[in-house]
């Protein structure tokens, strides 16, 4: 299981092949092929970073057509950089893909058993995508460093195991995101990690930390019960590729790139 890159149909995307084969649908966008103009340039798909409204929901268009999914079909959440996880229902369907103020609010977290795309945004926080194929259950979550200190990688867990789901059958995708070669964090963010045990988490540096927030959720993941098979993880980092992926910390004001899950099928 490893992510892969896909050239689809105008655009050049990962994505998780062995869950494509199970049904699932994965894409992790670039940054490139879409409309909006500097600093966005050119494939910003969010609507919170005062880019133009017209060409976000242009370019979610076109991110979409990849997968065969209109913006009807989806939804998306308020990212606040919590640990709130919402069940997606079919009568939730267009949630939050043409305006801000109808999408799931104070949420960083989106689960369904029904075929429903979902649609989060990411300039270096971590993006996990769940897979549980005994129950059909799939789902996304933002994880900042808040989100990943507070563990909202547990959160969607415990929610997969309430809808019926064993842990040592989900599966979990952590895609592109800012890597410790990039993420110094002050003492007061590293404070939050010291609990972690891996040392591979948090190192120090000078009076700075290096933080790998793909591993802390990695250890939330292990620590819940997901076997380490179960989990595949992309070395790409975010701010190391400036013509592949926007990048707060890189460039501050900046476009988003979009992860999107959907399943396919009934299970």
């Amino acid at each position: 299981m490893k992510w892969t890159w896909k050239t689809g149909k105008k655009l050049l995307y990962l994505t998780i092949p062995e869950w494509l084969e199970q049904g699932v649908t994965v894409g992790f966008s670039t940054r490139g092929g879409g409309e909006s103009k500097e600093p966005y340039l050119a494939l910003n798909l969010a609507l919170h970073v005062n880019d133009n409204e017209e060409d976000v929901l242009r370019n979610r268009n076109i991110f979409l057509a990849e997968f065969d999914m209109e913006s009807e079909n989806c939804v998306t959440a308020q990212q606040v950089h919590g640990t709130e996880i919402n069940i997606v229902l079919n009568k939730d369907k267009g949630r939050g893909m043409k305006d801000i103020a109808t999408a799931f609010s104070q949420c960083d977290g989106l689960l369904t058993q029904e075929s429903i795309g979902m649609l989060s945004f990411y300039a270096d926080c971590v993006p996990l995508y769940f897979f549980n194929p005994e129950i059909g259950i799939v789902g996304i979550a933002h994880a900042g460093w808040k989100g990943t200190a507070n563990k909202i990688a547990s959160k969607a867990i415990q929610e997969i195991k309430l809808a019926g789901g064993l842990v040592e059958d989900t599966l979990v995708g952590i895609g592109p995101c800012i890597k410790e070669c990039c993420y110094e964090v002050d003492v007061n963010v590293a404070s939050f990690f010291k609990s972690f045990h891996n040392p591979h988490i948090l190192q120090q540096h000078q009076d700075k930390y290096k933080l790998n927030l793909a591993e802390a959720n990695k250890e939330v993941l292990i620590s819940e019960g997901v076997p380490n098979e179960n989990i595949v993880i992309s070395d790409l980092c975010t701010a190391c590729n400036p013509n592949l992926f926007f990048s707060y910390r890189r460039d501050g004001l900046t476009g988003r790139m979009g992860a999107f899950i959907r399943k396919r099928k009934e299970f």
